[in-house]
């Protein structure tokens, strides 16, 4: 018998998981819930205490489940996800197959969340950065409260092909249609989408970055290429006012490209990474160097 596992997330309180799981008969509930010293999980409600490993929440949960899903072999489980997890990272540590990502979001207030830069008090995510993580994730977005145009168009370029709810038509369904991004302006909500082919001048680079945390970016992500890199991309993710650059991996092809969904202005970011870029001189000097060291 297949193991069926339905994921729900979300940072808000919700019941979506104890619907699911009434709605299926014979399945399991499963819950975590960090506390200051462990991670509390019930089954079934039955609590167990999971002590924590190396402090950190989503490590001991993504264990837990590793060998909790093992015992629960051939069962549809329902996971109701601590408030603070990202499910596409649980996602990806499982080892089974997840049939739906469910994620409960306050349509009301869960835009002005996913521009902010107001910290988790938890660790040193924004609250931007898990909210954002959250939807995109999503195959079922739940709404409670009423969401606006601009929150709507939002959504539809953060996790396309999603199927919208409200908590009392809830259903599971796993995203079918592709995952591509509007381009058309939508609500004042756009795509900006840059791509280079030549290096960026890492000091320019950093006042470019700025122009993803002003307040109107909800998601960029990139492949970076930075002229004392030459040999590794850099890979660029934000939400909100959280920013993270990092190794990408070796360089393939001399390309950039960042993709932002702004509710601003999206030539104010395209204009900021093109003034980021080498010059032809810059260029130029560059490729003398390199050849001396040759």
């Amino acid at each position: 018998m297949e193991t069926v596992v339905v994921m729900v997330a979300g940072l808000v309180e919700h019941d979506a998981a104890v619907r699911v799981w009434r709605d299926r008969p014979g399945s399991v509930l499963v819950r975590h819930v960090a506390t200051e010293t462990c991670v509390r999980r019930w089954v079934d409600g039955l609590a167990t205490d999971v002590e924590l490993l190396h402090g950190c929440v989503s490590c001991t949960v993504r264990e837990d489940l590793r060998e909790l899903l093992q015992d629960l072999a051939g069962h549809t489980v329902v996971l109701h996800l601590d408030p603070l997890l990202e499910p596409g990272a649980v996602r990806r540590s499982l080892g089974f197959d997840v049939e739906c990502v469910i994620t409960v979001i306050d349509a009301e207030t869960w835009l002005d969340d996913a521009l902010g830069d107001a910290s988790m008090v938890t660790d040193q995510r924004t609250v931007a950065q898990v909210v954002v993580a959250q939807a995109e994730a999503a195959d079922v977005l739940v709404l409670q409260g009423d969401a606006d145009e601009r929150t709507l168009a939002v959504l539809d370029r953060l996790a396309p092909g999603a199927h919208r709810c409200t908590p009392d038509a809830l259903v599971v369904r796993r995203s079918s249609r592709p995952r591509l991004i509007p381009l058309t302006p939508e609500c004042g909500v756009s795509t900006a989408v840059f791509t280079a082919d030549r290096p960026f001048h890492p000091a320019r680079l950093n006042d470019a970055l700025d122009s993803l945390l002003d307040g109107t970016v909800v998601r960029s992500r990139g492949r970076l290429w930075v002229a004392d890199e030459p040999d590794l991309a850099l890979h660029l993710e934000s939400a909100g006012g959280g920013l993270h650059v990092g190794e990408g991996g070796p360089r393939d092809g001399a390309t950039t490209q960042i993709v932002a969904i702004t509710v601003g202005e999206p030539d104010d970011i395209t204009a900021a990474f093109s003034e980021a870029l080498l010059t032809d001189d810059e260029l130029s000097f560059v490729d003398s160097i390199r050849k001396l060291e040759i």
